[in-house]
């Protein structure tokens, strides 16, 4: 595609991609700002654009970006009260550690085929391909008992505690639930 073929038919979309951000914004004037980002980002970009039969989701992909942009911009950064000051980095830090704790219980109450895989996944850092080699299993059933295995290990801390991560997913706050003992009693009567 041409840059002429290109600068006209973006312009002609450019109606269709105002109406689609106007549909997700407040008002006019937020829609035109969005929309005119959007062609920014077009243009700018239009070496990147692979495949000329695509335009439109190219297009649309852009639009949809910079609105999540937008929307993310507008959340406050207000400081948070006093009393909801952040634990030191010691708590933080014994947290992690008695979480650790609870998962290497946890895992060993897991059955030894979901048990094994997700130790050799998680603690020893093997990939999937060496774990299925060395218990010789094939890749995909190696690969559903780690999932599952992992799958089993989050209910039961899930059932433990609350657990509450920061936005890159780091521990930051973890709550005792009182069914924790029912679980942990649970779990030796099933091994009984």
């Amino acid at each position: 595609m041409s840059v002429t073929e290109f600068d006209a038919a973006v312009t002609e979309f450019s109606t269709k991609l105002r109406a689609f951000v106007r549909r997700r914004v407040r008002d006019e004037a937020t829609a035109d700002d969005l929309t005119q980002e959007t062609l920014l980002k077009v243009f700018r970009s239009r070496e990147t654009l692979r495949d000329g039969q695509r335009l439109e989701a190219w297009l649309y992909r852009i639009a949809r970006t910079t609105l999540v942009d937008h929307y993310r911009r507008q959340r406050p950064s207000e400081e948070l009260p006093e009393t909801m000051a952040a634990e030191s980095v010691d708590e933080i830090e014994a947290l992690r550690q008695a979480l650790a704790l609870s998962t290497q219980r946890f895992l060993e109450e897991l059955p030894e085929c979901y048990r094994v895989p997700v130790r050799l996944a998680e603690l020893e850092g093997l990939p999937l391909a060496k774990i299925a080699l060395r218990l010789d299993l094939s890749l995909t059933a190696v690969k559903s008992r780690v999932r599952r295995g992992r799958a089993m290990l989050k209910t039961k801390l899930q059932e433990c505690c609350r657990l509450e991560f920061d936005r890159s997913g780091k521990l930051i706050g973890c709550e005792r639930r009182e069914r924790c003992g029912e679980s942990q009693k649970r779990t030796a009567t099933e091994r009984a």
